[in-house]
């Protein structure tokens, strides 16, 4: 396995939980969703962004849903090419995914495999992740 692959290679759990939210979306698939993200960050994986190159600015791409603005967050390479990917991907780890969306003006969250399980986690959530993850390395 490359290092490229060994950095994705935990993330078909998160994708199992994503695809069990989006076929059953209740409180308890999307709190076993957001564990497995702090499993994933605690572990140092690492998912796949669009990106925006302006200039000298980098910045996320993100898609609207009509009314918000979402980070899309890929689980793999697979999941971000079935549609075509943007000019620029990034892999990056969960966590400063997750730490970036939280404090972006201009997204309400992320979306987990947009083409596919198209699972979108706001504020709210991600804020828990966060929580979870300070309580833990507090320890």
């Amino acid at each position: 396995m490359s290092e490229f692959e060994e950095r994705f290679n935990m993330n078909y759990i998160l994708k199992t939980y994503a695809r069990d939210y989006a076929d059953n979306p209740n409180e308890d698939t999307m709190l076993d969703l957001l564990s497995e993200i702090v499993v994933r960050i605690e572990d140092g994986s690492e998912a796949l962004v669009p990106m925006v190159v302006d200039g000298e600015r980098i910045y996320y791409d993100t898609v609207s849903d009509g009314q918000n603005e979402w980070i899309p967050m890929y689980t793999d390479w697979d999941e971000l090419t079935k549609e075509e990917p943007t000019e620029y991907t990034m892999s990056l780890p969960i966590r400063s995914i997750i730490e970036d969306a939280f404090d972006s003006r201009r997204a309400e969250g992320i979306v987990i495999n947009l083409h596919s399980e198209e699972v979108c986690i706001g504020k709210n959530d991600l804020d828990w992740v966060l929580y979870i993850l300070a309580q833990r390395e507090a320890c």
